[in-house]
């Protein structure tokens, strides 16, 4: 195998039934992150000189609210699956 090809399916993205897709774009993530950070400046009265802990404190909310989201969205979907099978089961 050329190392293009391993390098290749290194970078893929798993699918399958419990890995949810992305729920946001990398402009749309970027843009989450600047408006928390910007509520996170506003909340500490507007003072200068703390915007990379503002970026950084952001970007841990939205990843955590975002993937607090996927975990929801699998649950709902197993919850859907194991209720669908429990009605395909033959009664005796």
């Amino acid at each position: 195998m050329k190392r293009s090809e391993k390098t290749k399916s290194k970078n893929r993205i798993p699918r399958g039934k419990n890995v949810a897709e992305p729920t946001v774009s990398e402009q749309e993530l970027s843009e989450r992150i600047a408006q928390t950070a910007y509520e996170l400046y506003q909340k500490r009265g507007q003072t200068h000189g703390s915007d990379l802990e503002d970026w950084l404190e952001a970007e841990r909310l939205v990843l955590a609210q975002l993937e607090e989201q996927r975990r929801s969205r699998i649950k709902t979907r197993q919850q859907r699956s194991n209720g669908s099978r429990k009605n395909k089961v033959a009664e005796p």
